[in-house]
Parts: structure tokens; sequence; C-alpha cells
């Protein structure tokens, strides 16, 4: 009787310790706040009367003649940014008219999204680095939270809070001053870094090709780890850029579109928050920040493209666009499709097409025919596929002249694994910082210039740039940290070189079935310290 008692009571202690997780509670309390926000978004806006849903409704609109130029859709000559055809889809309707923008208002605007990234870059640059380095003995993931959640989660909830209270006084956001291209493409470049990551455990078609995939044409296929890994230690870096970046891109207007745009840049930050926590790496929660931005994009399509007259309404490319990336890839990061027939995989992507063929059956071109449009579900996953066999081969080559300009030989991998001096390390960090400064000029100098461009180019022009500014940072910040050993991931790496030069190998990425000894110099993903990070 009184063993059984115990036994009840120490279920209980279980129970209660897994509903009071603190990383759960953490995440619950950031929904929470979340939506409070976006309550308090709308109450705001409606007090105000805003309703400013998109430019094709300026002229209905109670407020927005005498906040806002109507949209461009006639070319005005001599006026920038609103001069040629293509203008339309490159201007951005929450922005404030020129004669009303003042040095305070841009100030203003770029102080807070500078403080707002610089301090979530600090927390996880004092995270990795107390994680990563051999003072720490505890767990690398808890249910529990540490000072290394808190802080973000407050941080950001301060910026949050600060955003829509500098929309009510000042109003603009980066809009202003950068290409609008440039905040899609901060969170195209976020998604393609994220397939690559995913790629080891679900690769990028039906589950393949993994290591679980043996066959000749799989293991010759399969992309080489090393990327990879470099992406899945230091993406925290990158994706707080795109998503702080495109957060304070838009003002906090109250419409669907900008809510549901809010809601997935928090979630994410609310991820980042998450670091080191058990979780961050649940798969669930991991796909439905991969995914949203297909809602997102529905929403925002629907809303903004315009009168659904005459073929040109713009919701069935990005609504169906994404929905491939998310029946062919991105559902195949949940666990039990491992162990489901090699078949079964294709039925979500063969139930999407069915739909697709079915919905482009009553959605006409311009000329009224049907059909016809379905050839532009490709595009946004033809963008993405593309990229993501970028950024590996970006970051393979990087890796590749970093592995030339470093001695395999032992002694020198030794010395070359002590931590950087201060001011080496400082030098670094400034570098660091510098590429994403870069990044946001570039931004700045397309908007100054007006580059005439359409609005989609210029942004996979721009995911081109920074897939390569993040994997050059990637490289930067990388001698800074070291491993639990004391080792860099550089002369570890360096090592797997030499190892694979005789085992056959693409040099320093180890192959799934060499020995353990092998394996273990493969570059790990210690310190995963932001957004989508691997459960195993």
């Amino acid at each position: 009787m009184e063993e059984s008692t115990q036994n009840q009571a120490q279920d209980k202690r279980q129970q209660s310790s897994s509903i009071f997780r603190g990383d759960v509670i953490l995440w619950a309390t950031g929904m929470v706040f979340i939506f409070a926000l976006l309550a308090a978004m709308f109450g705001f806006g409606h007090v105000r009367q805003w309703d400013a849903q998109s430019g094709y409704t300026h002229n209905q609109s109670a407020t927005s003649q005498t906040r806002f130029l109507p949209e461009p859709v006639e070319p005005e000559t001599g006026v920038a940014g609103r001069s040629d055809p293509s203008a339309s889809g490159r201007w951005y309707y929450w922005q404030l008219p020129p004669e009303k923008v003042t040095a305070w208002s841009r100030i203003f605007m770029w102080l807070c999204y500078i403080g707002h990234q610089l301090t979530i870059w600090g927390t996880i640059y004092y995270a990795q680095r107390k994680k990563t380095s051999g003072d720490f003995s505890g767990p690398k993931y808890s249910k529990q939270i540490s000072v290394f959640n808190i802080v973000p989660f407050l941080l950001n909830i301060i910026f949050h809070v600060l955003h829509l209270a500098q929309t009510h006084i000042t109003y603009d956001a980066l809009a202003q001053d950068v290409s609008e291209a440039s905040s899609q493409g901060s969170v195209i470049m976020m998604l393609v870094l994220v397939l690559l990551m995913e790629y080891r455990d679900r690769g990028l078609f039906f589950g393949w090709p993994t290591a679980q995939h043996k066959d000749k044409i799989s293991r010759k296929l399969r992309l080489p780890q090393g990327p990879i890994n470099l992406v899945r230690k230091y993406h925290g870096y990158a994706f707080s850029w795109a998503v702080i970046y495109t957060f304070w891109y838009h003002p906090m207007e109250n419409t669907w579109g900008h809510a549901f745009g809010f809601i997935h840049t928090w979630m994410v930050m609310l991820q980042g928050s998450l670091m080191y926590t058990s979780l961050h790496r649940n798969r669930i929660w991991r796909l439905v920040l991969e995914s949203w931005v297909t809602l997102h994009g529905l929403i925002v399509a629907k809303q903004t493209g315009g009168p659904d007259l005459n073929g040109t309404a713009l919701w069935p490319m990005f609504c169906f666009g994404f929905l491939w990336l998310f029946t062919m890839t991105q559902l195949f990061g949940l666990t039990f499709w491992k162990k489901a027939p090699w078949w079964t995989k294709a039925i979500p992507f063969l139930c999407y097409l069915a739909v697709c063929v079915w919905c482009y059956s009553w959605i006409p071109d311009k000329n009224g025919n049907y059909f016809v449009r379905l050839q532009e579900i490709i595009r946004i996953p033809a963008i993405e596929y593309i990229c993501v066999i970028f950024a590996w081969f970006v970051i393979d080559m990087f890796l590749r002249i970093k592995t030339k300009l470093t001695s395999t030989e032992e002694s020198e991998m030794e010395i070359r694994s002590v931590s950087p001096s201060p001011l080496w390390e400082t030098f670094y960090i400034a570098c660091f910082m510098l590429i994403y400064s870069l990044m946001v000029l570039v931004s700045f100098l397309l908007q100054e210039f007006d580059l005439t461009l359409d609005l989609i180019a210029l942004m996979v022009i721009l995911v081109f740039i920074f897939i390569l500014g993040t994997g050059l940072s990637f490289m930067i910040i990388e001698p800074v940290m070291k491993k639990r050993s004391g080792k860099t991931q550089a002369a570890e790496y360096s090592k797997s070189v030499g190892m694979a030069n005789t085992t056959g190998e693409s040099a320093g990425y180890p192959s799934d079935d060499q020995s353990d000894m092998t394996k273990k110099y493969a570059p790990t993903n210690d310190g995963n310290n932001a957004a989508f990070q691997s459960d195993h």
C-alpha cells in the first residue's frame, strides 16, 4: 500500500514537471503576448480610423488619402520610385509621402532597428560562447529556461511594444529607405537556409536523399554535410537578421496581411528565445514556423493583389507555390515518415496537384483561358530549390578555400585551435557586422537609385546576395567559437580533410558509412542557437 502511494506520488511529480516545463511556459506566454499586441494594433488603428487595406482601396478609404500617396498604377514621369510601368510592384504603399518625412522620423526608426538587432545578436553570441566553452558542464538542451532565454524574450517584447508606439508617433518604418524586395528577399533567404539545414534529415524530395538511403544513386546525389553543418551551427545570426529586418521594414498597420506577417516574425524570434531548450527542437513547431509563409503569402496576395479581373489575381501563385514546398519537402521532417512505406510519401503531393488542377480550371489568364496559369505553381519552389543548391555551393566553396589556407599538420592545428586574442575577436565581430551592414546598404542603394526592375527579379537578385553575405558571415564568426573539446570547427574540418583524402570521400565530409573515428571529426552542430534546430 505504501509503495503504491509512493509510486502514485512519483507519477504526479513527473506529470507536474512535464506540465510546468519552463520552455512550454515561455512559449505559451509568447503566443499570448503576440495576440494581445495585435489586438492593441487593431484597436489603436480603429480609433484613428486607419483602414488602408491596400493601394487599390486608396480612394475608398476614410483616411488613406491624407496619409499616403496612391498606388502608382500609372507611371509618373520624373517621380522617383513611381516613374516606370513596373513601379506599382516595387512601391510600398504604407509609407509617408516625402514631404511628411523628417530627420527625426528616419533616425528614430533606424535607432530602433539597430538597437533590436545588436542586442539580440549579443544574446545569441553570449549564449553560444557560454554553451560551447569548456567551462559549461550542464546539458546542451533542457526543458527549463535560463538567462539565455529570458533576456532575448524580454528584449523582443520591449522592441515589439516600442514598434507599436513608434508607428503611432512617427509612423514610417525602414520601407522609406530600403527596397521592398529586400524585405521579401531576407525572408526567402531564411527559408532557403532552413531547407538546407533540414536537408540532412529529410532531403529535398519526398524525404530523399538522406543517410537512410544507401543505394548508389542516393549516395552519389546526396549533398555532403560540411556546409549544412556550418549553417546548423550559426544560422541563428542570419535568421535573427532576416526577421528583425523584416519586422522593422513594416509599420504596425492594422491589416490582416501585416498581422500574419508579424505573427511569423514573432514566432521566429520566439524560437530564437527558446535556444537550447527541448521545445526549440520540436518538429511540429518547426514545421509551423517554416510553412507559415504559405498562409501569410496567400493573405497578403489576396489583400494587395488588386481586382480579381482579367487573370491578374496573385494569390494562386503564392498559395500553390508554397504548398508545393510543403507537400514535397517540408512535411517529411515529421518523424513518422521515416517508417512509412515509400509509396505513401507521394500521396500529399498528388492530392495537392489534384487541387491545383481543379482550381486552375476556373482561374483564367488575361485572355480568359483556363489551365494556362497552372505553370506558375512551379515558380516559387524552383527559386527556392535553385537557391538551396547555390547556398550549399557557396558555403562549400568558402570551406574549401579556408581548408586550403589551413595546414593539416597536427601541431599547427592545435595552435589554431586556441581562441583568438580580444583584438582579433573584436576584428572578426566587426567584419561580421560589416557584412550585414553592406547587405542593408545594397538594399538602400536599390531604393535610392530606383533600379527599374520587376519586384520578383530584384528579390531573386537580393536572395543570392544575402546568401553570399550570410555564408561569409558564418565563416567569419566561426574562429571566435570554441568547441567543448577546445578545438575550433575549422581545425576539425581541416583534420577531416586529411582523413577524407585517404578514404576517397569529398574533402571534409565523411560519408555515412565511415568509421567512428572519422565521423567524430566531421563538423557537428554544437551551439545550435536559434530557429529550426534538429532534434538529434
